[in-house]
């Protein structure tokens, strides 16, 4: 015999929102003005459809969605239409507000997002963050708010391998994407003669920042790799930061929601 499985009921999980139910809710509910919007988009999509010589068939995915093809359904013209229309087609009709699943959600494993979202905006920009870049100083503080250091950012247009990297955290998944940014570090620095010992295995922030520190001491290799070590810099403090943890969270359990 299979063991028995206890299910919980969606409501539990997704309560209802207040207010009446999607069966209580028609045209006359709305407000004036949100009335208005629906007459002229339902006499928008019968000109349409009209156009096309459509007899459509409605669906509607959400209480405001059956407003929309009940008002179509009962719109007179569109009725005289659907008389004489040779072509058959269907429309479903979804609620906008179910797009904020995706719209708020914690897409896949992509090292770019986490990055944009987790670190701080950098002033005046909008789409770049700013990169604490104390570790490449002999500045010694805990202090992670400190700006006597001017910060580091993403946009490295004059640097070929920062903006390589850069490809690899957006198109990557994010462990294939913390290797290549170890790749690109080794190969710096054995360009530049820097006693780096590759390592094999998994790919730690702590390891990044051991690598990223045999570069402070070479001013002429600091200068030369400072696009590639602004963007492992923004690597490591996402991987440590607090909030990554909780993303991964976040993803786990729209996965599951979605299953």
């Amino acid at each position: 015999s299979r063991p028995l499985r206890h299910r919980v009921a969606p409501a539990a999980l997704l309560p209802p929102l207040p207010g009446p139910g999607p069966s209580e809710v028609g045209l006359g509910a709305l407000p004036a003005g949100l009335r208005a919007a629906v007459r002229g988009l339902v006499g928008e999509l019968d000109a349409l459809f009209a156009a096309l010589g459509l007899r459509e068939e409605c669906f509607a995915v959400g209480a405001f969605s059956r407003v929309v093809a009940a008002e179509l359904a009962s719109y007179a013209p569109a009725r005289n239409r659907r008389r004489t229309a040779t072509n058959k087609g269907s429309v479903v009709f979804v609620d906008r507000t179910l797009d904020l699943a995706g719209a708020v959600g914690h897409h896949g494993d992509n090292l770019a997002e986490k990055i944009l979202s987790v670190l701080p905006k950098l002033p005046g920009h909008k789409t770049d963050v700013m990169v604490n870049m104390v570790e490449l100083t002999a500045l010694q503080t805990t202090d992670e708010t400190c700006s006597i250091i001017a910060p580091g950012c993403l946009a490295q247009p004059n640097d070929p391998a920062a903006k390589a990297l850069w490809e690899s955290f957006m198109n990557l998944k994010q462990k294939e994407a913390v290797m290549e940014a170890r790749r690109h570090l080794v190969e710096a620095a054995s360009r530049e003669n820097l006693p780096i010992k590759m390592s094999m295995g998994e790919v730690t922030p702590e390891q990044l920042s051991s690598y990223i520190k045999l570069f402070k001491s070479n001013l002429k290799a600091l200068e030369n790799h400072c696009g590639l070590l602004q963007l492992v810099l923004a690597t490591v403090q996402t991987l440590k930061h607090p909030q990554t943890s909780k993303w991964d969270n976040f993803l786990a359990f729209e996965r599951l929601l979605l299953q």
